[in-house]
C-alpha cells in the first residue's frame, strides 16, 4: 500500500509538554500507510528537538522549521508539502484515539471528505463525546442530507478541521486564512464542504481533544475579537450562500445564515456595541452588519432570541447614525453601572 495514502499535518508551537503523547498516538495506530509532517512554527522550547528526534528515527516523519506565523501559516506550510491522497490535521496538544485510523481508512470509498467523531477531555477525564449518529456515505443527490443530519447546535461537529479527513484534490487551492486567528478553522472546513461531491459521516470517535486551562474560553468582547469577526463574516457569508445554492431545499442549510451567522455572530457584535465602550463602534462597521442582516429574509423582531429584540428594533429603524448614538449611550450607562457594582 502507498505509504502516502494519508498525510497527517501537525503544527507545533511550544508543545513540549504534550508532543510525545500526540506523536505516540500516531505511532500506536495499526494503520501505517501515512506520512507525518511536523511544522515547527518558531517554537522556543524543546519542541523542535522532539520533532527532529522523531524524524530521525522514523522515515514517515518529516519536520520543517519556520519562523512563527501562527497555526494557519503552519497548516498551510504542511499542505504545500503533503503527498497523501487524504489530509488529516492533528493539533500537537491533542491525540488520535486507538485504532481510529485503521477503522476509518477501511471505511473510506473515495469520498471527498470524512467527518468523524471526537471525545473531549479535561485533565484526562472525558467530558463530551460528539459524533455522527451513523456511518453513511452521502453521494450525488443525497449530499444535502449530510447537512440535514449532521448540523447541530453551534455547528459543533463541523467547525474544526480535526476529526476529519480531506481528500487532497477536494482541498485544491483552498487554504487557511492567515489573517484570522478566530474561526479560521470553520471557514476552511465549510469552504471545502461547499465544493465536495461526497462526504462520509463516520460514527466512530477518531480524535481526542484535550482542553487545557487557559484554552477553555477566550475574550469575545475585546476590540481584537471584533476585528477578527469583521474579517471572518464576509467570507463566511459567501461560503454559506454557495452552500444554499447547492442545497436550496435543505432546511438546516437554509437556517445556517439566520441562526449561525446572524444569530450567533452578528448579534454578538451588536451586544458588545450596546454594552461596552469600543473604538470599533463606527458607522462603517454597523453598516456592514446591517448589510449582512439585510440578506436574512427570516430575520424578524422575535425570530432569534428575546434578548436580541432591542438590537433588531434598532436594525428595523435602519438609521445607522441614530443606532450608533444609541449604542454609545447604552454602553456608557452599562460601564457606569459596572463601576458602581
Amino acid at each position: 500500500m502507498d505509504k502516502n495514502r494519508l498525510s497527517i499535518i501537525i503544527p507545533v508551537y511550544n508543545a513540549e509538554e504534550y508532543l510525545d503523547r500526540c506523536l505516540h498516538s500516531v505511532l500506536d495506530q495499526e494503520f501505517s500507510s501515512y506520512e507525518v509532517i511536523l511544522v515547527d512554527d518558531g517554537s522556543t522550547d524543546s519542541s523542535p528537538l522532539i520533532c527532529d528526534r522523531y524524524s530521525a528515527t522514523d522515515p514517515r516523519f518529516r519536520t520543517i522549521h519556520k519562523s512563527n506565523g501562527g497555526v494557519s501559516s503552519a497548516r498551510n506550510a504542511g499542505l504545500e508539502l503533503a503527498k497523501g491522497e487524504y489530509i488529516m490535521f492533528l493539533d500537537s496538544d491533542d491525540a488520535l484515539l486507538p485504532c481510529s485510523l485503521d477503522d476509518v481508512m477501511d471505511t473510506i470509498r473515495g469520498e471527498d471528505m470524512v467527518v468523524g467523531g471526537y471525545a473531549s477531555f479535561i485533565n484526562g477525564v472525558p467530558v463530551k463525546d460528539v459524533r455522527p449518529a451513523k456511518t453513511y456515505s452521502y453521494r450525488s443527490t443525497e449530499y444535502p442530507l449530510f447537512f440535514q443530519n449532521n448540523i447541530r447546535r453551534n455547528c459543533e461537529m463541523l467547525d474544526a478541521p480535526w476529526a476529519k479527513l480531506f481528500r487532497r484534490r477536494a482541498i485544491g487551492n483552498i487554504r487557511f486564512c492567515e489573517n484570522l486567528s478566530y474561526a479560521e478553522d470553520k471557514l476552511f472546513v465549510f469552504s471545502v464542504m461547499a465544493g465536495c461531491s461526497s462526504i462520509l459521516a463516520f460514527s466512530g470517535a477518531i480524535y481526542a481533544y484535550h482542553l487545557r486551562p487557559g484554552s477553555l474560553g477566550s475574550d469575545i468582547t475585546s476590540d481584537k475579537h471584533l476585528q477578527q469577526l469583521a474579517l471572518f463574516l464576509p467570507d463566511y457569508a459567501n461560503v454559506l450562500e454557495s452552500l444554499v445554492h447547492r442545497c436550496p431545499t435543505t432546511p438546516k442549510v437554509l437556517s445556517l445564515y439566520h441562526k449561525d451567522l446572524i444569530g450567533r455572530y452578528v448579534c454578538r457584535i451588536l451586544n458588545i456595541f450596546a454594552t461596552r465602550k469600543t473604538k470599533m463602534l463606527t458607522r462603517e462597521y454597523l453598516q456592514d452588519m446591517y448589510d449582512l442582516m439585510d440578506k436574512d429574509s427570516r430575520l424578524g423582531i422575535f425570530s432569534i432570541r428575546p434578548g436580541q429584540i432591542f438590537n433588531i428594533i434598532l436594525y428595523r429603524i435602519h438609521r445607522v447614525g441614530f443606532t450608533k448614538a444609541v449604542y454609545k449611550t447604552t454602553a456608557l450607562l452599562c460601564t457606569l453601572f459596572r463601576r458602581r457594582k
